[in-house]
């Protein structure tokens, strides 16, 4: 299995489209900052918008860019023209799958919007910059990452029996055209991404996504990146931002956590599978992760599917 694919399954993606945006004239939308395990995207269909972070980021958005905020952010989308207070667009019910929101009755901008769901703390997510902005105005008709957007906007236009399905098994595969794409575009030189791109840091890095529950040493990772101990340490800290040890423990906790959500297993099973002998220890890293300890989480996400 690709890195890659490790980080998106440890990360547990998965998708969902929640609304067309078709606005004409002056107009401003205010988006609040999004839960923990919350990244919202915007894919630009027709026309061009503007954003603002609350960081004091500004980007312009034209046709075919698709917008991602790994960390949720607030952010401000507005007409190009005028700037206008933020105002609540009329919500309207048709005939297709999504609900519209509309500023005005023409449509200068036409947007699909949506959220990527994903574990809180995810490594892939805090690797990624905020914003992603990916273009597909280069890419040729039959690349997947545009397909797959025309595929999206027919499927919720249509609204056929299984739409809402579809919908969701292809928004979940858009992260991942997303992520190759940015990549393709903007590769990263920095954290867990970074490592990836180097020769021989990314085989240990590898390595350790593969299997995580090993008892890895500095000799044994700076075998595998063919540098001595102390090369190694200072190359991959300098790289990644952390020490082998700190990743190696966010993964074990995102596969604890997965694990947690989608198995039955005793915690001291899931502790040993994620590189723990002790059920204590394991316990005891699980709750500084995430501010609860291991069944306290399994009882909170599995409430909610009973109800």
């Amino acid at each position: 299995m690709h890195a890659i694919d490790t980080l998106i399954a440890l990360a547990d993606v998965r998708g969902s489209l929640d609304l067309r945006c078709q606005f004409q004239g002056d107009w401003a939308l205010d988006h609040q900052q999004e839960p923990a395990g919350t990244s919202p995207y915007h894919i630009v269909l027709a026309g061009q918008c503007h954003v603002e972070l609350a960081d004091g980021q500004r980007l312009a958005l034209t046709t075919g860019d698709i917008l991602v905020l790994p960390r949720g952010s607030q952010h401000l989308l507005h007409s190009p023209g005028q700037r206008v207070a933020s105002a609540r667009p009329q919500r309207t019910t048709e005939s297709g799958l999504l609900p519209v929101q509309r500023f005005g009755d023409g449509t200068e901008l036409d947007l699909l919007c949506g959220r990527f769901i994903h574990q809180p703390e995810a490594m892939l997510f805090a690797s990624l910059p905020n914003p992603v902005k990916v273009s597909t105005q280069a890419l040729g008709s039959g690349d997947p990452l545009p397909s797959l957007v025309a595929m999206l906007r027919r499927e919720a236009d249509a609204n056929l029996p299984g739409a809402q399905f579809m919908v969701n098994a292809l928004t979940s595969a858009l992260f991942t055209l997303i992520v190759r794409e940015h990549l393709r575009q903007a590769p990263q030189h920095a954290g867990s991404l970074g490592l990836l791109g180097d020769k021989r840091l990314g085989r240990a890095w590898q390595a350790m996504l593969e299997n995580p529950a090993d008892d890895w040493s500095v000799d044994r990772l700076a075998a595998l990146a063919s540098m001595s101990r102390a090369t190694f340490m200072r190359a991959f800290t300098k790289l990644s931002g952390s020490s082998p040890w700190t990743l190696l423990t966010q993964v074990r906790m995102q596969r604890a956590y997965r694990l947690l959500s989608r198995s039955q297993e005793g915690l001291s099973d899931i502790a040993a599978q994620v590189g723990y002998q002790s059920q204590a220890a394991f316990s005891k890293v699980f709750k500084d992760t995430y501010g609860m300890a291991p069944g306290q989480l399994r009882r909170r996400l599995i409430a909610p599917a009973q109800e």
